[in-house]
């Protein structure tokens, strides 16, 4: 595998600088060190593309990274016919995964019509906590030792409920995690994804800082929320700042937590803010306002974002007022996109549960009458722009992170219902060839 100190040539492509079309890219120490140079300097190894296409790597702007990686991990009943087929895929299972995440079995999806009681799972996993969620998300059938693990006296709940009391992730299940589903995200191009932490941020920064994350595939950037503005003040007063780099975008922007009351989420807006600190809200009107009184207080003007599904006209004229960017999340339509982009705002793509392979999104929002151009942006420079990376990803440019992704085909030569089939060959997160399909 090519690492991050080898001086490396991409040869004979169509490689979108984002600026310009070259034909040839050369990393060096993780860096962009050329584009277009001559042949007579590609003294270091060399990969011909045949015409393959290169575009800056993908970043994904909020994805439940935890949540979906550790759904990755459960086991999917939605194809089972039986209740015989559900012993044997339990028990397959769990034969399979000795050393389940957060000491419990959980398998989900089970369809309507198969029956299954707490005898049943007994008989499978007689002595570790297990939980079987229905199809709906509407039941939830523990076993034994998950009833006495909850202190419940029937075997069957709400399943919601259930989750929030099982035991944390160890450290050892969010490394695992992390490791094993980078992969799966450099398989679709992506090299950086942004991650919602709710845990201690001292915890996981304790984490990031070890060599446990030496060999992560992907930038990582991790948003925290706080209940109250004394735990943001001690995370800050800690010295656990943005940083940036490798394996790891250390820490991103502060979440504002819905779940708690206004005056809480305003403190922590304010003190936010006045520390210099990215601020992340929803589309709600009083985050925004709060925002609004903030930077009134102070010029200092971190690059504040707000998550949403809706864009509305109103919305985006006072975003565009605020100098606020946005992360557009599942479900925005073509008017709302246009506008966006017409009103000069930023906006970066969010998968948010479930991980969205941003050629399928690049495809669809191609579909709804973007330009190509403008679809490949929303998942390049303007992810860099809202992260406060411009200067250094986004665009392939001499000096810039060697964060790349190489195409079977041109997104900018197919239609638009063909992009989402374009399968991705190559990904390089700065210089290091985190994906390769074996296609070269």
């Amino acid at each position: 595998m090519h690492t991050q100190n080898d001086k490396l040539s991409l040869i004979n492509g169509r490689i979108h600088t984002l600026n310009s079309i070259a034909s040839s890219i050369t990393f060096e120490h993780g860096r962009i060190s050329a584009i277009n140079d001559d042949s007579s300097t590609f003294n270091g190894r060399v990969i011909d593309l045949h015409g393959r296409t290169v575009l800056p790597a993908f970043c994904d702007t909020c994805l439940d990274f935890m949540s979906w990686a550790e759904n990755q991990e459960r086991l999917n009943l939605s194809a089972i016919t039986s209740e015989k087929a559900f012993t044997s895929a339990l028990k397959a299972y769990s034969q399979t995964n000795t050393n389940p995440l957060r000491g419990w079995y959980i398998a989900h999806g089970l369809p309507s019509n198969i029956n299954i009681t707490r005898e049943d799972i007994d008989s499978v996993i007689p002595s570790v906590p297990c939980a079987v969620i229905d199809a709906d998300n509407s039941r939830a059938i523990l076993n034994s030792p998950a009833m006495s693990a909850v202190n419940m006296p029937q075997s069957d709940t709400e399943p919601d409920g259930l989750l929030k009391h099982l035991p944390p992730l160890s450290n050892d299940d969010i490394i695992y995690l992390v490791k094993i589903y980078a992969s799966k995200a450099n398989a679709l191009g992506i090299s950086e994804v942004w991650a919602d932490f709710h845990d201690d941020g001292g915890r996981l920064w304790d984490m990031f800082s070890s060599d446990a994350y030496k060999d992560l595939s992907l930038r990582l950037r991790a948003n925290f929320a706080f209940d109250d503005v004394n735990e943001l003040n001690d995370f800050l007063a800690s010295g656990l700042r943005t940083g940036d780099g490798l394996p790891f975008c250390k820490m991103g922007g502060f979440i504002v937590n819905d779940g708690i009351d206004q005056k809480a989420q305003k403190d922590i807006i304010i003190s936010a803010h006045l520390s210099g600190c990215q601020v992340i809200s929803t589309n709600d009107q009083y985050c925004i306002g709060i925002l609004e009184q903030a930077m009134k207080q102070s010029r200092r003007s971190p690059r504040h974002l707000i998550r949403s599904t809706v864009f509305t006209s109103k919305l985006l004229d006072r975003m565009r007022r605020l100098g606020l960017g946005g992360i557009l999340l599942a479900g925005s339509d073509e008017n709302e996109l246009h506008s966006a982009f017409q009103n000069g705002i930023v906006l970066s793509a969010g998968s948010g549960q479930t991980i969205t392979p941003p050629l399928k999104a690049i495809g669809a929002m191609t579909a709804q009458g973007l330009s190509v151009a403008e679809a490949v942006n929303v998942y390049t420079w303007s992810a860099s722009w809202n992260g406060s990376n411009d200067m250094r990803r986004g665009e392939l440019e001499r000096g810039s992170d060697a964060d790349v992704v190489v195409l079977e085909q041109d997104p900018y030569l197919v239609k638009p219902a063909e992009i989402e089939t374009i399968d991705v060959t190559m990904t390089f997160c700065a210089g290091s060839l985190v994906y390769d399909s074996g296609t070269i």
